[in-house]
């Protein structure tokens, strides 16, 4: 079966190259040059596939891929952005784009693209046993894409920032949960006397990015009301191991990935994904594993009510020698109780 493409792009010289590209490759092409001709194209004969420019003169491909969502759901939309407009793009469409293609880009990028947007078109159209593979290829795009946002960025705060917001628009509570367990690690280091300035801004980043491995989570999973099997714990297991990969590839991070790797280690040897116990667990994810867990406990989650402080505090006590480090549990109330006395006064 040929599978047909539309080609949306004001830059006349640019769309004859990608709809000459995209003919070469096998597939019906045909063009646009901006998005109100697309939608009308579209209206007429629907395409399995539309590549679009996200940032056209009058009418934008953002404006352009909602539209199509909701006129034609069935329809695969892979965006061409340049790195300066991606992050907007993505946090405005959010699962609405299959891929996204950073400009510029070549025609080998390109047939990845069409290769994922047409089994996306196929699995959409009812071809149910190709959606789980392919959920797996839409989640390490994420990924990838993530990585090179982050990479792209001059300084540490914009890279950080940036795959903060891709984990952001896959977790609902990404930012929000990454920034209070930071605030809350960089105290308790501080109450320990833990690390010279480039530790602690180790330690800060690890603290902000222990979660990105969960961009290969798959979100039926991260939001899920009802307790995971097995087999979902056996995928959610992997997030450090996936969060370290992606930072050990980013020059800027790759001191903070044995931090991420080793956050869901326990004290006692009990946890993941080495099993490392006591000293063998770096310090700094000692502390990074008991201010994940106590916010995690203190908030609403998509399995649980928020609990209340007094409780958490208790269940971190129990804990305390076989999940968490004795040391840095005493550590902790005392940083709640500077917390407290400076709102008393």
């Amino acid at each position: 079966m040929q599978h047909s493409v539309i080609v949306v792009e004001d830059d006349d010289a640019l769309r004859r190259k990608v709809t000459s590209w995209v003919d070469s490759f096998g597939y019906r092409v045909r063009e646009a040059a901006c998005a109100e001709d697309a939608l009308e194209a579209l209206d007429r004969e629907p395409s399995d596939i539309a590549v679009c420019d996200a940032n056209m003169a009058g009418t934008d491909g953002v404006w352009l891929a909602w539209r199509m969502r909701q006129r034609h759901p069935r329809t695969a939309i892979v965006l061409a952005t340049a790195l300066r407009d991606c992050e907007s793009a993505v946090s405005n469409l959010r699962n609405d784009v299959v891929d996204y293609l950073l400009k510029p880009f070549d025609r080998v990028r390109l047939l990845e693209a069409l290769s994922l947007a047409r089994d996306w078109h196929a699995a959409a159209v009812g071809e149910d046993d190709l959606h789980e593979a392919l959920q797996g290829r839409l989640r390490t795009r994420r990924a990838v894409l993530a990585a090179a946002l982050a990479e792209a960025q001059t300084t540490h705060v914009a890279a950080l920032d940036g795959l903060i917001a891709m984990l952001q628009f896959h977790e609902r509570d990404g930012r929000g949960h990454s920034r209070r367990v930071a605030r809350l690690t960089l105290a308790l280091a501080d109450e320990l006397g833990v690390g010279d300035d480039g530790e602690l801004l180790r330690l800060e980043h690890g603290a902000l990015l222990h979660d990105i491995g969960k961009l290969d989570v798959p979100a039926a999973i991260l939001t899920k009301s009802a307790p995971l099997d097995e087999q979902e714990w056996k995928v959610m297991r992997r997030h450090p191991q996936v969060g370290y990969d992606l930072l050990t590839n980013l020059r800027r991070f790759a001191g903070a990935a044995e931090l991420v790797l080793a956050h869901h280690e326990a004290f006692g040897g009990g946890g993941y994904p080495r099993g490392l116990k006591g000293d063998q667990i770096p310090i700094g994810a000692r502390i990074l594993s008991l201010a994940d867990a106590y916010d995690s406990m203190t908030h609403p989650h998509t399995q649980r009510p928020p609990m209340p402080q007094a409780l958490a505090l208790d269940e971190i006590e129990r804990c305390s020698g076989t999940q968490f480090d004795p040391h840095v549990v005493e550590a902790l109330g005392k940083v709640l109780v500077g917390v407290a006395e400076e709102h008393v006064h």
